[in-house]
């Protein structure tokens, strides 16, 4: 898929769903579950009919699916509706169930008319092998939609209107801040709103509320603690680790984490030493936000070249001794942010 169709195919779809002119095969896939099931529950509105959904909404498992089930569900009419849905989650179109694999290219060819198929794809991962024929029949017939993570331009109404039907207000500054806090799922927003809404008797939601109800994301905890090992203060940096460990997130993870934090940090450093501004760094990192962007800057100012470069080898090597087999995973992590404090005291 090139670059920009993907944000074509989702606009097409906002389209067709608010037109209602639905077209015959749609794959959904991506990341931002909240947008994925909206727009699943707008189709599933929008087919049936009141009183014959039972008739014109077809739920199937893409595990077990039989080619019988299949044909039948694609070849009987709808009742008192133009449209027929047949829903299939996680369909596995390059190891389909036994029968399927020769008969799916034919029926996604010839869907007829009154149908509207959405390969749902949710647990399984959206991997297209665009050399198997059912493949190359699914992505000819339909359109494949991706729902990836939204900007921040649009975050930050959305957030706002989520508030303001909890008779709360915020402003656009505290939005970018809790996307950076708590992500920038839309599905995790939505609870951590409810929850710091309900957790305020003030109507203006600001940074204290946010701090005190939101649950932080691994990433911002991870800045959280790289931050406090450059400043200097590992006492703290050590808490943060093992609030993480005790949260069960693996070491290797956490050492990955770490490493990709640096990572940023070395690379932030470099763009403002060649001259170049938060834009290069967004487009560098994929970020959708200014926010974190301005965030990372401002930290890589404080931080040399010298220490950073050390830091990523001390980073990969623990991320090496954390994959034998004999590893102390909280040892090797404590070892390793106690080790970036003492280079920053030595390269300072």
């Amino acid at each position: 898929m090139k670059k920009g169709e993907k944000n074509t195919a989702y606009d097409k779809l906002r389209q067709d769903v608010d037109q209602g002119s639905l077209e015959k095969l749609y794959l959904f896939f991506g990341e931002e579950s909240y947008l994925k099931e909206h727009y699943r529950d707008r189709i599933f509105s929008l087919i049936g009919g009141e009183g014959f959904a039972q008739f014109n909404q077809v739920v199937l498992d893409g595990d077990s699916l039989t080619l019988d089930e299949l044909i039948d569900s694609v070849e009987s009419l709808p009742v008192m509706s133009d449209k027929k849905l047949i829903f299939i989650r996680d369909l596995n179109l390059s190891r389909p169930p036994a029968g399927l694999r020769e008969q799916l290219p034919e029926i996604f060819e010839n869907l007829p008319d009154t149908l509207c198929m959405i390969l749902y794809f949710d647990a399984l991962e959206y991997k297209p092998d665009k050399r198997l024929k059912t493949w190359q029949a699914a992505l000819k017939a339909g359109q494949a939609v991706e729902f990836s993570r939204a900007p921040q331009q649009e975050l930050t109404p959305w957030i706002k209107r989520r508030f303001a039907a909890l008779e709360k207000e915020i402003d656009s500054r505290e939005c970018e801040y809790l996307t950076f806090v708590c992500g920038s799922l839309m599905t995790n927003l939505a609870s951590e709103i409810d929850k710091i809404a309900a957790g305020t008797m003030k109507k203006q939601i600001d940074r204290q509320a946010i701090d005190q109800l939101a649950s932080r994301a691994l990433e911002a905890q991870i800045y959280q603690l790289t931050d406090c090992v450059s400043k200097g203060d590992t006492v703290a940096a050590i808490r943060t680790l093992r609030d993480l460990l005790a949260l069960k997130f693996e070491p290797v993870v956490l050492a990955g984490a770490i490493g990709k934090q640096v990572q940023k940090l070395y690379g932030a450093k470099l763009t403002q030493q060649a001259g170049l501004g938060e834009s290069a760094l967004m487009e560098l990192f994929h970020m959708r936000s200014s926010y974190p962007a301005k965030l990372l800057r401002q930290a890589a100012g404080k931080r040399s070249l010298p220490w950073l470069r050390r830091a990523l080898l001390l980073c990969d090597q623990a991320d090496k001794e954390l994959k034998s087999n004999n590893a102390d995973g909280a040892r090797v992590l404590e070892l390793l942010l106690l080790r970036m404090a003492a280079e920053k005291e030595r390269v300072s």
